[in-house]
């Protein structure tokens, strides 16, 4: 049986005054990460379709080869610039849950 990954979701609260652009960007470089962070596998945000989220506009799902990697993933320059950005469109800090 292979080894099970590791998943980390977040649910981001973006503000209905944020810029578009820096929302999109925000997007942008987190569908790029597996390119960037050499222990991720995939990573996919999107923007919800429904009101089901109540505050909670974006979602992301961050795919990492085991749950030891946690913290380096945190601490990854790539990771940190994007926190970064993403701390200027929320309205309130996102929920995260790993498992």
């Amino acid at each position: 049986m292979p080894a099970q990954t590791f998943i980390h979701i977040v649910l981001l609260p973006v503000k209905t005054d944020a810029s578009p652009q820096l929302v999109a960007a925000v997007v942008e470089e987190l569908n790029a990460l597996a390119q960037h962070i050499p222990f991720v596998i995939s990573s996919r945000c999107g923007q919800t379709v429904t009101q089901r989220g109540k505050q909670y506009t974006h979602g992301l799902v961050v795919e990492l080869e085991s749950a030891g990697q946690l913290q380096a993933y945190a601490d990854h320059p790539v990771h940190q610039a994007v926190l970064t950005k993403i701390s200027q469109i929320v309205s309130e800090p996102p929920l995260a849950i790993d498992f």
